[in-house]
């Protein structure tokens, strides 16, 4: 028996590649002048090579000024935490085991609640509020956290979502990085 060829059009080839291929791989774009920007926000992280990755990660980065990169950062943590939200209720309808779907849920309510914070850090940006732009970054990066934690406690199960929680943290210091440096001067 022989299954029949499926073609597949180039738009559904790029999405899948798009899905496939993880955003936080280095775009060799970012010019000299850009790496020092960078350099100085990354400083102020507890990852500075993830952070220049993940920053460099985004074709906008070389030609961002500081305000760029705060918008490029509530980008992509804006588009982890719908991307982590969207995995953690595909997973929860995926399964029957209570425990696991009560962390899942937990889960899922966190990354609602990121991305609620993640769109007031936005507003409070437009604003020149950096202030309220920290407490929301920090906001990002505790509930990622928090989600980790909760496949934690007993009985304890492998989450299936530590590395999207761990972008999340690392996007959470990247903006925080980015609104002391403003509110600050450096």
């Amino acid at each position: 028996m022989t299954l029949p060829h499926q073609t597949s059009s180039p738009l559904t080839l790029l999405l899948l590649a798009l899905l496939l291929v993880s955003p936080f791989y280095a775009n060799p774009n970012v010019n000299a002048a850009n790496d020092s920007l960078v350099a100085t926000v990354c400083s102020k992280t507890p990852h500075p090579e993830i952070c220049t990755s993940i920053l460099k990660s985004d074709p906008r980065t070389g030609t961002a000024n500081m305000n760029d990169l705060m918008q490029i950062s509530i980008d992509l943590a804006s588009f982890n935490a719908t991307a982590t939200r969207v995995k953690s209720h595909s997973l929860l309808l995926g399964t029957t085991d209570p425990g696991l779907k009560e962390r899942l849920n937990t889960c899922a309510t966190d990354y609602d609640d990121v991305g609620g914070y993640l769109d007031q850090a936005m507003e409070d940006f437009k604003s020149g509020d950096y202030d309220g732009v920290n407490i929301a970054g920090s906001a990002a990066y505790d509930l990622a956290g928090d989600c980790e934690n909760s496949f934690k406690k007993e009985p304890a199960y492998q989450s299936p979502l530590t590395n999207d929680n761990y972008n999340m943290e690392n996007l959470g210091y990247i903006v925080v990085s980015i609104a002391y440096i403003l509110e600050n001067g450096g």
